[in-house]
């Protein structure tokens, strides 16, 4: 969940990202509904995948390879991407939400959760507000996320360039805006009509002006949070390629969970996690907590 920008050029990793990111969104077509079914069928247990700081959820596809076709998943997707709507005004407004829209699709559990990044903390509020209805959470599985953000990422008006940038980078463009930029999100608008073909060049402007807006409010949301406690067993996805180690990660969540906790660490920058060999590493162990090996 990094937002910072570097002016190096970008490994073959970012360029890989990038592909994917654009191949997901042809692939999703663009739909932007709050749960958007990946792959509907078989009569296992569902995967319900969080959204990502930028909201959308199409890069859960690359999950599918290697879970179980018996198994159907769903991403959940952010309010205001369809449309313009009030925002959620914390996490228990977003887990309620979530929660709503899950058991609604799924009337029985139990329910298995996934969620990649600031996903990993919204999966885990979904939880609790699951558990708290008396609900069932068969696993959750948490891809190398903390609780809460570090208050140094900051939401103030003078950033809007470095998420505009991130925007760019998400969605397989490169990041051009500069912080003395007078208008951030005209300067992402133009980078994206000027580059056809790729990511968002079929939406219209209020889509893509939108995306800041989502990406600073999942920001805000999750700085303000303070996690309570499941019960549900956790599998915890590590990025290795990171400054903080795994047991540290894990020591993060230990007032949070209360059930038992399984780990499988990945040779990878955090970014990268969801690129094929990252997810070949964790997909059968997600799809081992489902109930079948792909």
């Amino acid at each position: 969940m990094d937002v910072s920008r570097t002016k190096a050029l970008p490994a073959a990793e970012e360029f890989a990202w990038a592909r994917q990111r654009r191949a997901d969104i042809r692939a999703a077509g663009g739909i932007l509904d709050l749960v958007l079914p990946l792959r509907e069928g078989g009569d296992g247990p569902a995967l319900f995948c969080a959204p990502p700081l930028v909201g959308a959820g199409w890069c859960y596809l690359a999950l599918l390879p290697h879970l179980g076709t018996a198994h159907p998943v769903y991403a959940l997707q952010s309010r205001g991407l369809r449309r313009p709507e009030p925002l959620p005004v914390d996490m228990a407004e977003l887990a309620r939400d979530f929660a709503d829209r899950i058991t609604e699709t799924r009337p029985d559990g139990p329910y298995h959760l996934f969620g990649w990044s600031l996903g990993g903390n919204m999966a885990h509020a979904i939880a609790e507000e699951l558990e708290g209805r008396g609900h069932e959470v068969g696993s959750l599985v948490i891809g190398d996320a903390t609780p809460g953000l570090p208050d140094n990422i900051s939401v103030a008006d003078d950033n809007v360039w470095l998420l505009c940038d991130f925007v760019l980078r998400e969605f397989g463009y490169q990041p051009v805006v500069e912080p003395d930029d007078p208008d951030p999100v005209g300067r992402m608008l133009e980078v994206v009509r000027g580059r056809p073909g790729l990511g968002l060049h079929e939406w219209p402007d209020r889509r893509v002006r939108a995306l800041p807006r989502i990406i600073r409010n999942n920001i805000a949301v999750a700085q303000r949070h303070r996690p309570g406690r499941v019960r549900a067993p956790v599998l915890f996805l590590a990025a290795t390629r990171t400054e903080d180690t795994t047991a540290a990660k894990l020591a993060s969540w230990a007032d949070h969970v209360a059930g038992p906790v399984d780990v499988v660490e990945v040779d990878c920058r955090h970014e990268h996690m969801l690129l094929p060999e990252p997810v070949a590493r964790f997909g059968a162990a997600i799809s081992a907590r489902l109930g079948a090996r792909p």
